[in-house]
């Protein structure tokens, strides 16, 4: 008995085998899953007389597994629905096939693990006994070989491993067909890509370093065709291609993929068709196999010899740009957002002490004036309206503490759709501008009183000189004198900058000279001027001044000390202080002049006695004498001058 059941054992397991064999011979040459699993599931109805054998792959996790029929061959009843929920053959099925065990169904009606109520699922396709195999993958039924009967049925053990087997072999001969439509559909997209691609694509031997694979834009890139490139040593064709400053670099960049990094580098090469050295950046990374070891490099090549000439006229542009920005004198920066200043240049920096990151966002505002400050916001503010910031604001200079006068620009850069993405500004120092601007407003009003006064002093020399005059002749040649005299003084005047002021010395000289008594170095024979150079007249009433030195000269060149043999003119000047203010002493002394008698009528017109006497007093506040002495005349003026003015010692 036990001989006859070993060999009825043997038998079964040389006939598993014969079929099994015939399995794999029928299923290798099959081109797609589909018909692998169409035939697994024939051969095996055919083996085992089932009424139908189903093969499916399955998705989603435990709860949730659906089967998608892959191929299936029925023999007696009804099939099995292309795509099934497994929670319907209830989960006390299902839970056997996700530990991976193998389930067996003898009879559906007295197996407990299927519910009454789930029964019916299995009547309505036909399916009273079955035997399911599942492989199970990363925790989850990946598959199942499904062989039903439509009786009950006490499946012997040989047909329970028959079904395991095919169920191994059916999975792994799809597995393999699947990863051989994946490798080749990978590779004609990799071709696709590589055929259409503007950067050099490559993939070389780990071992060799010998390329495997070249795309077409390694000939318009490289100048050599990808036919000559492949021949011979092809590791080494690459690298006579790179220039000898280069090679050791790209040689260790590629030794560090090969040793499993992903690199980029940059290298150049010559193109042999024509010479051209061409700029590349490589990205080189390593492919691995099964096992985990570095078998291949893959690699893309960029041409950028384009990028780097733009990146070196853009770089020269900035080094021009910011050459410019440096050597203006102007204050240069840039601002986001209305007002967030984001860089300011050196000049900023030297001017206001400030560090040049401590002036981003509203930072630049610190060096400001505080009472300018709400000023330079409100103009950003304005801005959003207009456009364009303007605004004038005192800035404060770290060398000197003082606060200097800036006007300040900015126009927005604008993108393609006219949106503001940043403003460019500066800042111009007007400080001297203003000072210069204010000093011409006080010029031009000292102008305008000088001139009413002028024209008020020559009205009065016209009036005084037709009342003096005997005729026209003499009155053209007075009012000629004493209009040059007015016109001398007006020549001081003009030489004078800003708030200056005509000192005593230039205009008594002045005078002097006009009449001949003194020559260009102020000396004259008959003439002595004892006095400190640079005593400053006031400005206003300067020309009635002037008219009566004028006036005092004229008659000592006709009746006086400058007119005679025997005469000479003293002029003395001292300056003292007189209380809180300065005051000019003027003395002018007439000596050995031959004076008329007492009771004759007076010599000239009395004009110049007339201004020493009432006009000097009433415009300048003045004391003044007016003496006529037995030798000459004695006069005597004490005005004010400016009050910056010191003390004379003598």
């Amino acid at each position: 008995m036990k001989r006859a059941r070993a060999e009825t054992a043997l038998r079964e397991s040389e006939e598993r085998q014969a079929f099994l064999l015939r399995l794999n011979d029928a299923m290798r040459p099959l081109p797609n899953a589909g018909a692998i699993a169409a035939t697994a599931c024939r051969l095996l109805a055919e083996r085992l007389d089932g009424s139908r054998v189903q093969y499916s792959v399955v998705e989603g996790g435990p709860g949730e597994e659906v089967g998608h029929a892959l191929g299936e061959h029925v023999r007696r009843g009804v099939g099995m629905p292309p795509r099934y929920p497994f929670a319907a053959f209830g989960e006390g099925v299902v839970s056997v096939m996700r530990a991976g065990r193998t389930l067996v169904i003898r009879d559906v009606d007295t197996d407990a693990r299927i519910a009454p109520s789930e029964r019916g699922a299995y009547r309505s396709v036909d399916c009273l006994s079955a035997i399911t195999v599942s492989p199970v993958k990363s925790g989850r039924i990946a598959a199942a070989l499904t062989v039903q009967h439509d009786k009950p049925r006490n499946w012997t053990d040989g047909e329970i491993i028959t079904v395991e087997a095919v169920a191994e072999r059916t999975w792994a001969a799809v597995e393999r067909v699947r990863a051989e439509a994946a490798l080749r559909e990978s590779e004609d997209q990799l071709r696709a890509f590589g055929e259409a691609s503007s950067d050099v694509l490559w993939i070389r031997d780990a071992k060799t370093l010998e390329w495997v694979y070249l795309s077409p834009a390694f000939e318009s890139i490289y100048g050599l065709s990808r036919e000559e490139a492949l021949s011979g040593d092809t590791w080494r064709n690459w690298l006579d291609l790179v220039e000898p400053e280069d090679r050791e670099h790209a040689r260790a960049e590629i030794g560090r993929a090969r040793a499993g990094e992903r690199v980029t580098f940059e290298y150049r090469v010559r193109r042999p068709v024509d010479g051209q050295v061409r700029a590349l950046r490589n990205t080189d990374f390593p492919i691995r196999d099964a096992e985990g070891q570095v078998a291949r490099i893959g690699g893309v090549g960029h041409d950028a010899t384009r990028e780097r000439a733009v990146q070196r006229a853009l770089e020269y542009s900035e080094r021009r740009l910011r050459t410019l920005v440096e050597g203006i004198p102007q204050l240069v920066w840039r601002a986001v957002d209305h007002g967030h200043w984001t860089w300011a240049s050196p000049q900023w920096t030297e001017f206001t002490g400030q560090p040049e990151v401590e002036s981003h966002g509203w930072g630049w505002l610190e060096p400001l004036h505080p009472d300018d400050q709400d000023a330079a916001r409100a103009a950003w503010e304005h801005s959003k309206a207009t456009g364009l910031f303007d605004a004038e604001y005192r800035v404060r200079e770290e060398a000197t503490g003082e606060f200097r006068w800036f006007h300040t620009r900015a126009t927005p850069v604008r993108d393609q759709h006219e949106a503001i993405v940043e403003w460019l500004g500066t800042s111009t120092d007007v400080q001297d501008l203003r000072e210069m601007q204010e000093r011409q407003g006080v010029l031009v009003a000292e102008l305008q009183h000088r001139t009413k006064n002028l024209m008020a002093v020559v009205r009065g020399v016209m009036v005084r000189t037709r009342q003096q005059s005997e005729n026209l002749a003499s009155f053209v040649a007075t009012l000629d004198d004493r209009l040059r005299a007015l016109a001398r003084v007006q020549g001081l005047l003009s030489r004078l900058k800003d708030n200056g002021r005509v000192t005593f010395d230039e205009l008594i000289r002045t005078e002097l000279s006009a009449v001949g008594a003194i020559d260009a170095e102020g000396r004259g024979e008959r003439v002595t001027l004892d006095g400190r150079k640079g005593i400053r007249l006031p400005s206003s009433p300067l020309q009635t001044f002037a008219l009566a030195i004028h006036e005092l000269a004229t008659n000592a060149v006709k009746y006086g000390a400058l007119g005679q043999p025997d005469g000479h003119l003293t002029v003395r000047w001292r300056l003292r202080h007189e209380g809180e203010e300065p005051r000019l002493h003027v003395t002018w002394i007439e000596t050995g002049v031959a004076m008329p008698d007492p009771d004759a009528a007076p010599q000239g017109g009395g004009f110049g006695r007339e201004l020493i006497e009432r006009a000097l007093p009433y415009q300048l506040g003045a004391e003044t004498t007016y003496v006529l002495a037995p030798d000459g005349v004695r006069c005597t003026i004490v005005l004010p001058v400016s009050s910056t003015m010191e003390r004379d010692d003598a």
